[in-house]
């Protein structure tokens, strides 16, 4: 018998077992220890099964949390292990699964859904890439030549004492777009090193502060053999430009790598043209993983506090979102606009498509694209 369900706290080891057998090789450090909040028995609820004959057959991971965008607080889920055991492919659970937890997510309250692929058991059902991130190639520190770096004095992870974790978060805050988390959550995913895991790589954390022992800056890498070359990936970063500057430059003089990559969103465009003048190569892509809208009204709602500094009192009272039975309707004045699940996602995360000038276009294009969290950090799932 086919059972669809959530998992029960004691089943947490079956199902860390089918997703170890699906992403990990031996030696690999163990998908329940890597994505330890995911597999966590009080996160049970959230991982949905379909069991075949009391068998788990497939399985998707859902991990609720927060984003803060432009001040703003989002509920978000991430969802990650999506997997079938090899014995029961070929029979649509995963889609089933996919779209039950589209379901839960409304339930639970999230307005975003968070999805670590890109295949079509995704894209079919509505999750979009969207977004831009420029993703800088360093070889030395004469890449960086001529910038600017903060005097600091840097050291790892392992030597921040207990008191330096507030201001880690406080600099995490100062970003325009992250994951809100505690204390006891960041240093559980430090340890954990999910991103890390997935390529048998170290992960390494370098925290930066002044002579008067202030942090000013903290940045997350992952070391590893990537095409032949010894390779800094890093995963994310907080702090001014001058402190992620000094930072990387620690990088490169205490490690080595032949080549250092940095991801740099859009809202941090000085630090984006900083490395491009100095002639670093980049590639351009969209944000890492896709984006599900769950509950456009909801974000709309939640998302009043930026577009009122945006626009101000009088022009934010003349601009309306209205639930339609095709989709949604935002309205400027007698402007209007039309669009479905993926054309929100579209407009918040990429901007508005309007090819002709009208005020709505000129709205739309304060407010949108938002800024947003680099998808594979530390809170990959």
């Amino acid at each position: 018998m086919t059972v669809s369900r959530s998992a029960k706290p004691d089943e947490i080891e079956r199902l860390v077992a089918l997703a170890d057998r699906t992403f990990r090789k031996p030696g690999q450090t163990s998908m329940g220890a890597a994505y330890s909040m995911l597999f966590s028995k009080d996160n049970a609820h959230n991982l949905l099964i379909i069991e075949e004959d009391g068998i788990p057959a497939t399985l998707v991971g859902l991990l609720k949390s927060e984003l803060s965008i432009a001040g703003c607080t989002i509920p978000v889920v991430s969802m990650g292990a999506v997997c079938t055991d090899t014995a029961y492919r070929g029979r649509n659970f995963a889609d089933r699964l996919v779209k039950r937890s589209i379901d839960k997510c409304a339930e639970d309250g999230a307005q975003l859904l968070l999805i670590s692929g890109t295949r079509g058991l995704y894209q079919r059902n509505d999750c979009l890439e969207v977004g831009g991130v420029r993703r800088f190639t360093i070889r030395s520190n004469e890449d960086l030549e001529g910038l600017e770096r903060a005097e600091a004095v840097i050291r790892p992870y392992d030597e921040v004492q207990d008191q330096d974790r507030p201001a880690i978060i406080k600099l995490m805050e100062a970003e325009k777009a992250y994951y809100k988390r505690t204390e006891a959550e960041l240093d559980q995913l430090i340890r954990s090193a999910a991103v890390a895991s997935n390529e048998s790589a170290e992960q390494h954390v370098g925290l930066s502060f002044t002579n008067n022992g202030e942090a000013i800056g903290y940045i997350v890498y992952v070391l590893l053999i990537k095409e032949g070359f010894l390779t800094a990936e890093i995963l994310e970063y907080a702090g001014n430009d001058e402190a992620v500057i000094g930072l990387l430059h620690e990088i490169i003089d205490r490690l080595s790598p032949q080549q250092l990559h940095i991801p740099v969103m859009g809202d941090r465009a000085a630090l984006s043209e900083k490395l491009a003048s100095t002639g670093c190569a980049f590639s351009e892509s969209m944000i890492p993983g896709t984006i599900r809208m769950i509950n456009f009204p909801g974000l709309w709602s939640s998302l009043q506090p930026y577009m009122m500094r945006q626009l101000g009192a009088d022009r934010l009272s003349e601009l309306s979102l209205v639930e339609t039975s095709n989709g949604y309707k935002i309205s400027y004045k007698d402007e209007s606009l039309t669009i479905g699940h993926r054309g929100a996602t579209a407009l918040l995360f990429n901007g508005s498509s309007l090819t002709e000038q009208s005020e709505l276009k000129a709205v739309l294009a304060q407010l949108f694209p938002l800024p947003f969290p680099y998808t594979e950090n530390l809170n990959f799932v």
